[in-house]
């Protein structure tokens, strides 16, 4: 009975410690390179999302050398669980130093997607190191069909020569991009690395982004999904960031420009008003003067007047000048409709300054 208790335990063990490997993932990069040096150092690096092309020490995660075969390895536990950007390289000319070199005859170097779970093998293939892969990673698959369809649209473009054509180009790579990648893209950093190449080919992403940001925001929250506020997710918003700062500053000077010209627009109406309200304050006495002293009055009127401003009674000046009471009322009425006032008090001030016969 314990024999057969102690069997079940070290069967358990030997389980649980046969599972560890898989729970935690367990990476390998191998592979050869065909160049007539032994012992060539081969290093493994990640990469931010626009690095692509960029090499620096800071990028380098670990280093290896290769056997008298060109065969290196790398293994173990140590990479991200999450799918990230990866590149193995190895210097052609030590003495030159970091360098990347890719074309028809030569290269150095591979980006690929890649994470701690996935296996990826270089085999031989002549001067162009790491030019054939073999990668388990689903996603690096995908980021290749991509690729093509990028080169694709660059060789249809590569023959336009007018300057206005070439921007529409760019402009409707940008928008093929950005469809191909809505329609069959859902892993976040294909998305992300999408965006880096519509932003390498010199596409207006700030006016694209005050547009319409869907697409932005679309890959924002993807990259949130899955890294969480972290990695590629914080590179991605420092971007954004930088072209919301950019839009705002634009806005705010604008803004700041329109306040200034209104203010000075402003402080012109208020110097036209005060210098015509200084005018007409001017010429009103001048016009009441004007309209006074060449006033035609009757020989009666202005006797009649002369009296009024002696503050004689009507029937004061019917006695003084031998008529009617009547008429004295006829006169001042006749006064009143030609200076236009109302008593005898508006009168006499009209009548202060007029010049007498």
């Amino acid at each position: 009975m314990l024999k057969e208790k102690t069997s079940r335990v070290l069967f358990l063990i030997i389980l649980i410690l046969s599972a560890v490997p898989t729970c935690y993932g367990q990476y390998k990069i191998s592979g050869y390179i065909d160049a007539e040096q032994k012992n060539k150092t081969v290093y493994l690096s990640l990469l931010k999302y626009d690095e692509e092309t960029m090499i620096t020490e800071n990028q380098i995660l670990f280093s290896t050398e290769t056997d008298e075969d060109g065969y290196f390895e790398f293994k173990g536990q140590l990479l991200s669980e999450k799918d990230k950007l990866y590149r193995i390289h190895s210097n052609i000319n030590t003495i030159k130093g970091l360098q990347l070199v890719s074309d028809n005859e030569k290269s150095n170097y591979h980006n690929f997607i890649f994470s701690n779970r996935d296996t990826i093998y270089f085999p031989k293939s002549g001067n162009n190191w790491f030019s054939e892969s073999q990668n388990s990673n689903l996603a690096d698959k995908k980021w290749r069909n991509l690729k093509s369809f990028e080169e694709q649209l660059e060789k249809n473009n590569a023959q336009i020569k007018n300057k206005e054509a070439q921007q529409q180009a760019v402009n409707d790579f940008a928008e093929k991009v950005k469809s191909y990648t809505e329609k069959s893209i859902k892993h976040p950093l294909l998305k992300l690395l999408a965006f880096s190449d519509i932003k390498r080919n010199d596409y207006n992403i700030k006016n694209d982004f005050e547009k319409d940001d869907a697409f932005y925001d679309g890959v924002s929250n993807s990259l949130k999904n899955y890294y969480g506020e972290a990695s590629y997710y914080l590179q991605y918003q420092d971007e954004l960031s930088k072209i919301s700062n950019v839009i705002l500053q634009q806005k705010y000077a604008f803004q700041r420009t329109l306040n200034y010209f209104l203010g000075f627009l402003v402080l012109v109406l208020a110097v036209i008003s005060a210098l015509q309200f200084k005018r007409l304050k001017l010429l009103q006495p001048k016009q009441n003067q004007f309209g006074v002293s060449n006033l035609t009055l009757t020989n009666q009127e202005e006797k009649i007047a002369k009296l009024i401003l002696e503050d004689k009674a009507n029937k004061e000046i019917a006695d003084e000048l031998f008529i009617s009471l009547s008429t004295v009322k006829t006169h001042i009425r006749n006064l009143y409709a030609k200076l236009d006032v109302a008593n005898r008090h508006e009168l006499a001030s009209k009548l202060k300054n007029h010049p007498w016969n």
